[in-house]
């Protein structure tokens, strides 16, 4: 049984519209479970306080200029990563939660959704021998080469989803030229020692401008982060009438950490995991042969949460085809919870967010990449 070492933490999510405004708390820095790892964040330290220069500005006449980090380019060191893909089949489903599912919010309103392409997604989160293949570094907490990596923010996913592509000789997803400092860095102490609290955020690689080469996310041929639709879409892999792929989970306050029995086969959650981040593959799949997608660690999804209500389902009684959500937002959503959190949290329909530079030793993703036919 965990115990309650911080309070649990609220983010107010305002939204003003013409003549109307909405105020909600959305439980988005994880569970009364999870106080121990808090993200020590400077709100006034942001990715708008980092300075990234262009190929061509200079500072005055004599300075030189700032070189852009291609990041994403190949360095030779590479070997495949040795990733087990799933294929999923285009399909429709209802996004988002029933009324009166245990621990929902109201970002989990219930839409009809529509993915009409096939795509390709990694069994498990990717592990550190997986994204060290790639000859990047990286500071998760818990290290072990079958352990997810974490500590990694969403550009840094980013960054190792371009290099895969380039490594297949598929286009790459995401522009990061304008980024500043390296993958992996500055999650480590005065003495080169991994830490769990990871800062100063102006250390790490953090990029600016729209990141994404193709619109719609759906129709780039490389390597990407999920969406937060094929995301819920893979985790239910067809199941409909439960909370989890093990069955329901009972309501429980947030600040619990309550047995939940559906949960035990499936999924390392606040109850079962000795408050701890465990190798990939350890509990059963859901029917597709998908690992860990709820609990271990939660995993970016590429969907800006924006105001985090109703996104681009601005009907839900109206379906949506391929959605992409709303424009660029400082914020990502995050899915399936992790090793800290109570249990009637880890369901198929719940939606939380971190910062894009947030890098958290619970926080890890697996990628995806479009079947075209």
């Amino acid at each position: 049984m965990c115990t309650n070492k911080t309070p649990f933490a609220f983010r107010e999510i305002h939204i003003m519209q013409k003549n109307q405004w909405l105020l909600y708390l959305l439980f988005a820095a994880g569970t009364a479970c999870s106080g121990k790892h808090p993200v020590n964040r400077d709100t006034e330290s942001t990715s708008d306080s980092v300075v990234v220069s262009t190929s061509s500005e200079t500072t005055d006449s004599t300075s030189e200029t700032e070189p852009v980090l291609y990041v994403d380019n190949l360095t030779g060191n590479e070997i495949s990563p040795d990733i087990d893909w799933i294929q999923i089949p285009a399909g429709s489903f209802i996004f988002g939660s029933a009324e009166g599912e245990p621990c929902s919010f109201p970002s989990e309103k219930q839409v009809p959704v529509t993915l009409t392409h096939p795509f390709v997604i990694a069994a498990t989160e990717i592990t550190q021998a997986q994204w060290e293949a790639l000859d990047f570094t990286h500071s998760s907490w818990a290290i072990g080469p079958d352990k997810p990596v974490t500590l990694i923010n969403f550009f840094e996913a980013a960054a190792w989803c371009n290099r895969l592509s380039r490594f297949e000789g598929l286009d790459p997803c995401y522009d990061l030229d304008n980024c500043t400092n390296q993958v992996g860095s500055g999650c480590f102490d005065e003495g080169g020692v991994a830490t769990r609290s990871c800062g100063p955020y102006e250390a790490a690689f953090i990029c600016t401008g729209e990141l994404h080469r193709f619109a719609d996310r759906y129709s780039c041929p490389g390597y990407r982060i999920p969406s937060s639709a094929e995301w819920e879409y893979a985790s239910r892999a067809g199941i409909s009438d439960a909370h989890t792929y093990g069955g329901d989970v009972s309501e429980e306050p947030i600040s619990s950490c309550s047995e939940q029995p559906s949960l035990n086969e499936i999924a390392w959650y606040c109850n079962n995991s000795g408050e701890e981040v465990h190798d990939v593959a350890q509990k059963l799949p859901n029917p597709w042969g998908l690992y860990d997608m709820l609990g271990n660690v939660e995993e970016w999804t590429d969907y800006y949460f924006g105001g985090g209500l109703t996104l681009d389902y601005e009907h839900p009684d109206q379906a949506v085809t391929d959605p992409i959500g709303p424009a660029f937002d400082e914020t990502m959503e995050t899915r399936g919870r992790y090793f800290d959190s109570t249990g009637c949290l880890l369901r198929f329909s719940s939606r939380f967010y971190n910062y894009t530079d947030d890098r958290r030793d619970v926080t890890g993703f697996r990628p995806v990449r479009t079947i075209f036919e």
